[in-house]
């Protein structure tokens, strides 16, 4: 065993004891020793194992927080790519549409400018039919006056024009209305006869007066000056449905075939319309037989001194007619005769009469009504060519007439000749006398 000194003063140290017997100083045994090693080594390791836990906990922290920070980055990374590709898409896409949608306001141009176009051609078919009865009506002289006359009248509304399909308006007063349709080369009014104006006509006779019809334009096609609205028509609608029904049963033209039939021959309404299709019936037959001063010659509408009318002519001639008026919202109507002799002037000649009591009278016999109504537009389309047959029934007639009288004088020349007397003179030559 090996001998244990004091680390002080050398003196030799029995084993296991704590202090030097010669100088006191305290030494440490050798299980002391290995004690505190144990006990130095457990708190190196127990330190050890706390900066272990520590350093733990940091590199758990950092790793957890990169986790997070990664995950984090991941999805807004993700979701800005998304975005960015959705952007990039939208872009791409609306690169695409651009096109189409050009297309598409192209083509609704296209369309508004055709739209325009026809509404000039239509107005310009139409001042040519009415021309006669603006001039007759409202004193026009000119067309320049004309066109004034019904750009004032579509301005007032007086005039409505409703589109009907692309080609085709309605064009209405509180009188009544026609069809205008707007052919490649010609304008067609009908639906009171028919007038047909090629456009060459047309353009030479109102081209220049395209700058005071173009409001007009812009108001039936619904544009104004900032670009195309969409526009509602409800006044003019409204205005309509109040013109084309005098009472709210009967329309206009019902209402003047019902006060025709109401002055006319027999005792109860329906005694009158027998009556009036029995004249209607022989105005179906072969023009020869048609009786020129008993012929139902069509239903006519007019203004007079700035007041509308509707008439019906009842001979071939149309200078015997029978004018009715309206009145507009009044609840009377107004009948007066014309005819030669007969002045439109002459008021002696109106009578006022209650609508309400008309309609009552007539409304049983509304269908038979516009039956009547149908017969008499047929006679007035049929008019031109009969006045033409006709005439040339005159013509051939007189024609004969005249031969005929041409061939008895001659024969009666002829037997005057046969009645001279004969010369029965037969005395001789004269002869010398002896004296």
């Amino acid at each position: 065993m090996k001998k244990k000194f004091c680390p002080k003063c050398g003196h030799p140290l029995k084993q296991d004891v704590d202090f030097c017997p010669s100088c006191g100083f305290k030494v440490h045994s050798k299980k002391q020793t290995s004690d505190q090693r144990v006990n130095h080594t457990q708190r190196v390791q127990q330190i050890s194992k706390k900066r272990m836990s520590k350093l733990g906990i940091v590199i758990a922290s950092c790793i957890l927080l990169l986790l997070v920070g990664g995950i984090t980055g991941f999805y807004f990374y993700n979701q800005h790519h998304d975005q960015a590709a959705v952007i990039s898409h939208s872009k791409k896409g609306t690169k695409k549409q651009n096109p189409m949608g050009k297309n598409n306001a192209d083509k609704n141009k296209d369309s508004q400018n055709k739209d325009y176009s026809n509404a000039i051609w239509m107005l310009m078919g139409y001042m040519a039919y009415a021309r006669k009865n603006y001039e007759n009506g409202q004193n026009v002289t000119s067309t320049s006056e004309l066109v004034d006359a019904v750009v004032k009248d579509f301005k007032d509304d007086t005039l409505t024009a409703t589109k009907k399909s692309s080609t085709t308006y309605n064009v209405s007063n509180d009188y009544g209305d026609v069809d205008v349709e707007v052919k490649p080369s010609e304008v067609k009014v009908t639906n009171d006869g028919t007038t047909v104006t090629p456009k060459s006509e047309l353009k030479e006779i109102f081209n220049k007066y395209t700058t005071k019809i173009s409001p007009v334009v812009k108001k039936i096609v619904g544009e104004t000056d900032g670009g195309v609205k969409a526009t509602s028509n409800t006044s003019s609608t409204k205005k309509n449905a109040k013109s084309s029904k005098a009472d709210g049963t009967f329309s206009n033209e019902e209402m003047v075939v019902a006060a025709y039939l109401d002055e006319f021959s027999g005792d109860t309404p329906k005694d009158k319309i027998n009556n009036i299709k029995a004249i209607l019936e022989k105005d179906n037959s072969d023009v020869s037989k048609i009786p020129t001063d008993d012929y139902i010659s069509g239903l006519y509408s007019h203004t007079y001194k700035g007041k509308p009318y509707y008439s019906i002519a009842s001979n071939v001639a149309t200078s015997h007619y029978k004018i009715v008026y309206l009145n507009g919202d009044s609840d009377q109507y107004t009948t007066q005769i014309v005819a030669p002799g007969i002045s439109i002037d002459e008021d002696r000649y109106k009578k006022n009469k209650s609508k309400a009591d008309l309609v009552k009278k007539f409304k049983p016999y509304q269908q038979e009504i516009n039956e009547i109504l149908n017969e008499i537009k047929n006679n007035k389309d049929r008019l031109p060519s009969i006045i033409d047959e006709q005439t040339k029934q005159v013509e051939k007639e007189s024609k004969s007439e005249s031969n005929k009288k041409d061939s008895d004088e001659d024969e009666k020349n002829t037997d005057d000749s046969s009645d001279e007397p004969e010369d029965t003179n037969d005395t001789d030559e004269d002869t010398d006398a002896d004296y």
